[in-house]
């Protein structure tokens, strides 16, 4: 009996990080049949690797593509996914998923969460997980997907945006929602620890809802509750979730904004050493790049969110309330915990961008203002004869708080040594953390971040092996978030595969010209 797929003599990397060896993969059923030599077989389709690594499909092990999923155009939106050789995603980051959505705050949702929401919007056609995973299934996929339940999302479905700890019947309510998505197949928990409306949750809130997690063995993933000054307490505080429940946890974007104080990333980088020295399950995720892109809406400061959107673009109308806010830009350094200083977990403007001249805007949805696509805020404010901070607030009503803010060092080879360094470290998974591809964005990690590593980081510069970069992509990310049978070519395994050629794979995106597909892959 002949096999499905046959490629051949291609140089196999496993993905678990040992050295390539020269050898054929056989695949039938859409599993791995062999791997080995096989001179003599016979399949319906034969590939001819020669001079080519074959390697599991890649992980992107932290996306937000979640709401483009239900799209029937999403294979055309997430091409540059595939082209670099991701064959799995893991959505639902960061605290939200689609899934389980209570219909009552599905504008909440929608509004706060509008710029990673396809153009022409997303109709919520399901409330449970099990709906939602129904929907993707019927409808088709591009890709394997693999879905956290948020907590923010939990959250909003029993108690909105209202700045206030949970009270017990509302986590009551969440662990109830939580383990039933579980049970659906969603594979952990993720938090929003800085985002609306996790920010407004305290640790006794996280583990008693993250104790669902126990019965699974299902990891906690969180966006930590700050990433700046406080970056080690957070990492602390999410360590001591995982510890008390004896769960694994995956810490979302591993690193500090803080630029001028390397004690911040050390203790958090010495207290993730220790408490795996004590047999806390820990791994991480990394971009790529030295910068970073989130939701202009979220640089606000938590209060003006109390009691939902709505009220928070009233406010922004407020000439008083614009004021406190750049008052709060221009002066608040977080402390810990962020509940017993107004909520504050990062102050982004002040530490991690610095300057309206290094933050670009994209996402522009209405007419006049798509001129600005790409342009920093001081260019934007000079366009219109505005101060930055009025821009920002005008935009931000004008937009319905739909735009991306792209910030950061853009293509500074010092930095660049940083994130190389970052990559290295044996617990790092590779993501792209970003949206898809219905907002520009001066980013260019949707086009790149897996050849540059391969490329760049391994080939070129020698900070870690090929192979090593393919563990990272693919049997790392699968264990970190318990993903049988993914990211390796062994017998039985899906047959996830990702063919490139070692020599030239390379990205050529870059911060100017940011859409353009990898080479060699």
């Amino acid at each position: 009996m002949s096999s499905d797929v046959l490629i051949k003599n291609g140089m196999v990397i496993d993905g678990t990080g040992k050295p390539a060896v020269r050898g054929d993969v056989l695949i039938k059923d859409g599993r791995i049949e062999d791997v080995g030599l096989f001179p003599d077989a016979k399949a319906e389709k034969v590939i001819d690797a020669s001079g080519l690594a074959v390697s599991p499909g890649f992980i992107d092990v932290h996306t937000h593509l979640d709401f483009f999923l239900p799209s029937a155009r999403h294979a055309t939106v997430l091409e540059s996914w595939a082209r670099q050789g991701v064959t799995t995603i893991v959505a639902g980051n960061c605290g939200l998923s689609p899934a389980p959505i209570n219909h009552a705050y599905e504008d909440t949702v929608s509004t706060y969460w509008n710029f990673a929401l396809p153009h022409d919007g997303l109709r919520y056609e399901w409330t449970t997980m099990a709906e939602f995973l129904d929907f993707l299934q019927r409808n088709g996929q591009a890709f394997n997907v693999a879905i956290l339940t948020g907590h923010g999302l939990l959250r909003t479905n029993v108690m909105g945006f209202q700045a206030r700890f949970a009270k017990p019947e509302e986590i009551s309510a969440m662990k109830k929602m939580l383990r039933e998505s579980l049970e659906a197949g969603s594979i952990g928990l993720s938090l929003g620890l800085y985002y609306v409306p996790g920010i407004f949750s305290n640790t006794d809130e996280i583990i008693e809802v993250a104790s669902v997690l126990r019965d699974f063995d299902a990891p906690v993933v969180p966006h930590t509750r700050g990433m700046s000054e406080t970056y080690a307490e957070a990492v602390q505080e999410v360590i001591s979730v995982a510890e008390e429940l004896q769960i694994p946890l995956h810490i979302s974007h591993h690193g500090s904004f803080v630029r001028d104080d390397p004690s911040v990333m050390e203790r958090a980088t010495d207290a993730i050493k220790d408490a795996m020295k004590r047999g806390v399950r820990i791994g991480h995720d990394f971009i790529p790049y030295s910068t970073g892109s989130t939701a202009l809406i979220s640089l606000f400061p938590p209060e003006v969110f109390d009691g939902g959107l709505e009220k928070f673009f009233a406010r922004l109308e407020d000439p008083l309330v614009r004021r406190r806010i750049v008052h709060g830009w221009e002066t608040v350094v977080p402390a810990w915990p962020n509940w017993e200083h107004s909520w504050w977990t990062d102050n982004h403007y002040h530490n991690a961008f610095s300057s309206w001249s290094i933050i670009c805007l994209s996402g522009f949805r209405s007419e006049k203002n798509r001129q600005f696509e790409n342009l920093s805020v001081e260019q934007i404010a000079a366009a219109l004869n505005k101060d930055p901070f009025e821009t920002v607030f005008d935009l931000t009503l004008e937009e319905k708080g739909r735009l991306i803010v792209t910030g950061g060092t853009f293509d500074n080879p010092m930095d660049e040594d940083g994130v190389a360094q970052a990559v290295s470290d044996p617990n790092c998974s590779i993501a792209t953390d970003i949206v898809g591809a219905d907002f520009n964005s001066i980013n260019p990690v949707a086009y790149g971040a897996f050849p540059k590593v391969l490329g760049r980081i391994a080939r070129d510069a020698g900070v870690i092996t090929q192979e090593e970069a393919v563990r990272k992509m693919t049997s790392l990310p699968a264990q970190q978030m318990g993903l049988k049978d993914r990211g390796v070519l062994r017998k039985g395994a899906h047959a996830d595969v990702t063919v490139f050629d070692p020599k030239t794979v390379i990205d050529r995106a870059s911060f100017g010209n940011p859409y353009q597909l990898p080479e060699g892959i």
